[in-house]
Formats: C-alpha cells, sequence, structure tokens
C-alpha cells in the first residue's frame, strides 16, 4: 500500500541503525529470557503458587512472552546480521507473523481477560468456590481465548482470503500479513484484538483500583487487602506496562482507519511498532516485582553469594599471609 505522496508503514524501516537496534534487543532479550525461565519455574514448582487462580493467567502470559523472545528476537537479530530475511522462503514469514502478530495480541486478549477476572476473584470469590464454578468462570474462559487465537491467527496466516506480499528485506517481513488490510478482517484486527482489548485493560484496570480503594474506605465492610493486595498490584502493574506502550500504536491504527494518510507520521509508527518488543522484555520484570516471596528470594540468593565471595576472599588473603609468613602465623596459632 504506497502513496503517491510518500511511502506506507508496511514498505519502510525503522530509522535507527541496524546495530543499535542490534544491541538494544540483544541486551534486554538476555536478562529478560533468564527471569522468564525464573518466574516460570518457581511458580510451576511451588504447590500453592501453581495452584492459585490469579497465577494461572499470569503463567500463560509469562510462557507466550519467553516463547516471543526465544524466536522473535533471535530471527531479528539474524535479519539484522544478514541484511534481510533468510531463508528467503514464504514459511518463514508465515511463522514469523504468526509469533509478532499472534502472540502479542493473544497476551492482549489474555491480560483483557485477566483484568476482568481480577474482579471476580477480589470482590465475587464465591464465583469460584466449587470446582464446577472454577471450571466455568476460570478456566474456561482461558481456554476458549488460547484456542481462539490459535485457531484465528492460523487461519488469517496460513490460509488468508488474500494474497500475502513477502518483503524479505524489511524486518518481519514487513509485518503486514494480508488480512490486516482486508475489509473485514483488518477492521476485526484493529477493533478487537487492539482497541477493543486496551479499552477492556483500561477500565477494568482502573475500575479495580477504584473499588479497592472504595471498599478500604468502607470500614464496616470487611476487605481483606493483604490477601488480595498482590493480585491487585500484580494486574495494574502489567497492566501499566501494556497500556504504555501498546497505546501510541493503537492510537495510529485507529488513525490509519480515521483516513490519515499513509505517509504521514510512518517513523513514529515504526518507533512505537518497536518499541512495543518491551511490553515482552519487561512483562517477567514485571512480574517478579509484584511477587514479594520472590524478590525476597533473589536477594537471598544474591546475599548468600556476595557472602560466599567474602568467605572466600578472607580465606585467600589468610592462606596468602600464611605462605608469606609462616613462622609468625605459628607464633600467633
Amino acid at each position: 500500500m504506497t502513496n503517491s505522496n510518500g511511502t506506507a508503514f508496511e514498505n519502510t524501516e525503522i530509522y535507527w541503525p541496524r546495530t543499535l537496534r542490534f544491541w538494544l534487543l540483544l541486551i534486554f532479550d538476555i536478562p529478560s529470557i533468564i527471569c522468564s525461565l525464573f518466574v516460570l519455574y518457581h511458580l510451576l514448582i511451588n504447590r500453592a503458587s501453581r495452584h492459585a487462580l490469579h497465577n494461572h493467567t499470569v503463567i500463560v502470559l509469562l510462557s507466550i512472552a519467553l516463547c516471543f523472545q526465544l524466536t522473535d528476537i533471535p530471527w531479528y537479530l539474524d535479519f539484522i546480521r544478514k541484511g534481510s530475511v533468510r531463508p528467503q522462503i514464504q514459511a518463514r514469514c508465515l511463522i514469523w507473523w504468526l509469533v509478532n502478530l499472534g502472540f502479542y495480541n493473544t497476551v492482549s486478549l489474555i491480560l483483557a481477560w485477566t483484568s476482568i477476572e481480577r474482579h471476580i476473584l477480589v470482590f465475587h470469590d464465591q464465583w469460584t468456590s466449587t470446582r464446577k464454578k472454577r471450571f466455568f468462570v476460570h478456566y474456561l474462559p482461558l481456554i476458549v481465548l488460547i484456542l481462539y487465537s490459535i485457531t484465528y491467527y492460523t487461519i488469517v496466516i496460513f490460509f488468508p482470503p488474500c494474497k500475502h506480499d513477502y518483503k524479505y528485506k524489511l524486518p518481519v517481513c514487513a509485518a503486514s500479513p494480508c488480512h490486516l488490510f482486508h475489509p473485514v478482517l483488518g477492521v476485526w484486527e484493529m477493533g478487537v484484538h487492539g482497541c477493543l482489548s486496551t479499552i477492556i485493560v483500561t477500565f477494568f484496570s482502573i475500575a479495580l483500583l477504584l473499588r479497592v480503594i472504595h471498599h478500604k474506605r468502607r470500614r464496616h465492610r470487611v476487605f481483606r487487602w493483604k490477601v488480595y493486595r498482590k493480585m491487585i498490584i500484580q494486574l495494574l502493574s502489567i497492566s501499566a506496562l501494556y497500556l504504555l506502550l501498546n497505546f501510541p500504536i493503537m492510537l495510529f491504527s485507529v488513525a490509519r482507519f480515521l483516513g490519515l494518510p499513509n505517509h504521514v507520521g510512518v517513523q513514529a509508527q515504526q518507533i512505537t511498532f518497536f518499541l512495543t518488543y518491551w511490553v515482552m522484555f519487561l512483562l517477567p520484570f514485571v512480574i517478579l516485582s509484584s511477587l514479594p516471596g520472590l524478590r525476597n528470594k533473589l536477594y537471598m540468593i544474591g546475599l548468600l553469594k556476595r557472602q560466599r565471595r567474602s568467605t572466600v576472599t578472607i580465606t585467600m588473603r589468610r592462606l596468602i599471609n600464611v605462605q608469606k609468613n609462616p613462622l609468625h602465623c605459628a607464633y600467633i596459632g
């Protein structure tokens, strides 16, 4: 989709030097992978954490982010290193689109559901008091969302009602599968997966905060703040990260839909698109910061390592002193 007055988003590349992008992605991806593995391991290995309902969506979000970090980012780095998408086959672009677009928007959909579900877990916990209720209220919506996302993106990317244009000279093969320009699927993608998800996250996150403040002020109502504090802070932290980095690209999508010319603000749109990678990079750290038990454990591990290093250093110094002056040390002993 080119324009006589300029170049459209899908035909351009962000003007930031490739070397700069390479190091930015690499520097953030490695610690992000380590953090994702660390948090996932401790959420899954601990029985209480594994069975806590509010952790299930977090585990799914982290798993998707980890897959993204292990596939999309290395492919982007490989693109920069080789100067084009390699191998230059359609399957590479299709899978990359599935990861880049499908995984990212799946995170959006699940986060939207999470922002709704937290209201249930905090204020209507009786809705999940039995196994049957938990299945219909908690597990089923999450399963449906995951299956829907897998099915939808598999169909629109691998079996589209239009013809893809594979641009091997651009990152993520231009990140523009043809369904984004389809009169129906394009509106659905932008309206439901983009705008509606963002609106739901915004509205229900703010509503949760206001409801918590309201309940705490009503002294005659018992509100177990200490019990729900973790899951409330966790949602608000993740939502803030998502909205901060996703809102600008959503505004561009809406503006394009409302008639903003294709060539206007292309580089700004490219920058906002590139910055959405940091949703996946920072997500594990935000989740880690919302889990005080894990934070303390990580702190203790670091403290023990420092103590061990100090002990080893002192021991080595004593050994060196003994070797230098054995008679003096023997006399002192």
